[in-house]
C-alpha cells in the first residue's frame, strides 16, 4: 500500500528515522504528547491531537515502537471517530496488542532490528508480514514492509 500519512508513536524513535522517511518522500508525522505511553488514554488524546494538527492524508499508517504498540488499536480508534482512514499498522520492536473487538480492521506488520526477538513469532502466528532488519537499514525495511501491507 501507499500510505498518505506515516505516524510515528513512541520515545524515544530510532534516530534520524522519521527524517530518512521523509527524503523517500513520505508524509510523516511524530506526535510527541507530553504524556508516557502507560498513561494510556492522555497519550491517545494528545497523539490524536498532534495528529489533527498535521492535517494528514489518508490513508494514514499508524507505526508504534516500544510500548506504544499496544495503544495502537485505541490511537486508530480515535483516528476513525474523526473521519480518518487507517489503512495499516506496523508495531517496530513494540510489544503487541491483544486480540478483541474489530480490532485489527486493516493489514498489520512487524519489523524488528533483531531476528531473535521473540515478538516475532507472536506476529507469525498472527499471519502478519513481519521483517527484521539492522538498525541503519531501518527506514528502507519499514517502507518496503508498508508496501506488503
Amino acid at each position: 500500500m501507499t500510505p498518505g500519512t506515516l505516524v510515528l508513536l513512541g520515545a524515544p524513535l530510532p534516530g534520524g528515522l522519521a527524517d530518512e522517511l521523509r527524503t523517500q518522500g513520505l508524509h510523516v508525522v511524530v506526535p510527541q504528547p507530553t504524556d508516557d505511553p502507560a498513561t494510556g488514554a492522555r497519550y491517545i488524546a494528545g497523539s490524536s491531537l498532534a495528529i489533527a494538527a498535521a492535517a494528514p492524508e489518508a490513508p494514514l499508517v499508524l507505526v508504534g515502537h516500544g510500548c506504544a504498540g499496544p495503544l495502537l488499536p485505541s490511537l486508530a480508534g480515535a483516528q476513525k471517530a474523526a473521519h480518518r482512514l487507517v489503512g495499516g499498522y506496523v508495531f517496530l520492536d513494540a510489544d503487541l496488542p491483544a486480540h478483541g473487538g474489530d480490532w485489527p480492521d486493516a493489514p498489520c506488520a512487524f519489523l524488528a532490528t533483531s531476528p531473535d526477538d521473540v515478538r516475532l513469532k507472536a506476529a507469525r502466528a498472527r499471519a502478519w508480514e513481519t521483517a527484521h532488519t539492522a538498525p541503519e537499514n531501518l527506514s528502507e525495511t519499514l517502507s518496503k514492509l508498508i508496501a506488503q501491507l
